[in-house]
């Protein structure tokens, strides 16, 4: 076998250990160890020296342990020594896979009903410790690859993370397929439990995947949630449904109740109003009204018997009943809130010196007209202001000579041709 003397790992990337094929190298040879790797040197079973990254000329003096490596071989004059030489890679190696295999069973915990779950994902792993790796990994099999890895661990890992994942399903409280889809969580965890199993044998957990947790399709289990499922909800939306409807009804019937009690206050007090509008002179006019109307009612009907006598109740009555309007009239004109007059389009109370309605803004007051000179106020139907004499209709221009009419602007009488005045 020849005598090396450029020390470098040429193998693939997916090796996490690989050994130099020559063990014979010159004293003064260059080792070469990339930013990702390790150099171990090896005679007799023992680890005599580890390198890291760089480049480096082995000779005696700069490594005093090839002193015991030295051998007898002799190469162009220069001397040899015999070791065996592995180069660990510290990459990450990516989407190592891990699956459960087979489903794991576990009591769905909102209804109580055994499902089967199924998960996978992957993992990054790499080399922490090269020595220990090699040592406790590798040893007498010279090399290691990726499959390695998932080959070893693979009953290790699936141990912890069917416990792990079967005791986060059910401490969740809610559905199983709920929980499923919260695969983070799980996963955060998982990292720090899988990364001591790699710890002992000089490895490290980067990071952990879940791909995905799910119920078989053809799960008998299953199918049954999802049918009580579906029960669930269309009870819900029947309760929704009925709730809405009792609401409504309720809210229609307050509408109602609000109206009636409206139009019976607006009724109750229009009746209050007239009452004392009718009982102004203080002479219980209502109270004579009212028994007006009832001797016209009897006049009326001459087969009433006993009708004067219900009509003289009637008028006493009426006369009690005129009093006490008046009392309470007469309460409210001191207290300076004496109502006027009532609304005649919605029979709302205006009070006095209100113009118009407050509720529906319909005028309740005539305006009295004007005298155009001196502004004081006309009576109805009067020709001429009190006040000033302002005449207030335009007067007819007569004929002084022969009374006809004559239009204003005119000049002469269109009769009989006599010089108009003024």
């Amino acid at each position: 076998m020849p005598i090396m003397s450029v020390i470098k790992n040429n193998t693939m990337g997916n090796m996490l250990c690989s050994k130099v094929p020559a063990e014979d190298f010159n004293i003064g040879s260059q080792l070469i160890v990339a930013e990702y790797e390790e150099a171990l040197f090896m005679k007799d079973g023992i680890i005599e020296e580890v390198f890291g990254p760089g480049k480096y000329t082995l000779t005696t003096e700069n490594y005093p342990f090839l002193t015991r490596l030295t051998s007898n071989l002799l190469t162009g004059g220069i001397s040899a020594y015999s070791c065996k030489v592995y180069y660990i890679n510290k990459s990450h190696h990516l989407e190592l896979k891990w699956g459960t295999g087979k489903p794991i069973r576990i009591i769905d915990p909102v209804w109580s009903i055994e499902v089967s779950v199924q998960a996978r994902g992957a993992y990054t792993a790499a080399v922490k410790d090269g020595k220990k790796f090699f040592l406790k990994m590798v040893g007498a099999n010279v090399a290691a690859n990726e499959n390695d890895i998932v080959k070893n661990f693979r009953t290790a890992f699936i141990q912890h993370i069917t416990d792990q994942l079967a005791d986060y399903l059910t401490s969740q409280d809610k559905e199983v397929l709920m929980v499923c889809n919260k695969k983070k969580a799980l996963a955060d965890d998982m990292l720090t439990i899988l990364n001591d199993i790699l710890d002992e044998y000089g490895m490290e957990l980067i990071n952990f995947y879940i791909e995905s947790i799910e119920i078989p399709e053809d799960d008998e289990c299953m199918q049954r949630i999802r049918e009580m499922r579906i029960q669930r909800q269309e009870k819900m939306f029947n309760r929704e449904q009925a709730m809405a409807d009792e609401r409504v009804k309720f809210s229609m019937r307050r509408e109602s109740a609000e109206t009636d009690r409206y139009e019976s206050g607006q009724w109750a007090s229009a009746d209050y109003e007239r009452m004392a509008i009718r009982d102004q002179d203080g002479n219980n006019g209502w109270a004579r009204q009212e028994a007006a109307e009832i001797m016209k009612e009897t006049a009326g009907n001459p087969g009433m018997g006993g009708a004067l006598a219900n009509a003289a109740m009637g008028i006493s009555m009426g006369a009690q009943m005129g009093g006490m309007m008046g009392q309470m009239f007469e309460q409210n004109v001191e207290s300076g809130t004496e109502p006027r007059v009532i609304c005649p389009k919605c029979n709302a109370v205006v009070m006095k010196g209100m113009k118009f309605c407050g509720n529906c803004g319909t005028p309740v007051q005539e305006e009295k007209p004007k005298c155009p000179e001196c502004g004081a106020e006309i009576m109805k139907g009067m020709k001429f202001c009190g006040n000033c004499g302002k005449a207030l209709q335009p007067q007819k221009r007569v004929c002084p000579t022969c009374g006809v009419e004559v239009p204003e602007g005119m000049k002469f009488c269109g009769s009989c041709g006599a010089k108009m005045e003024g």
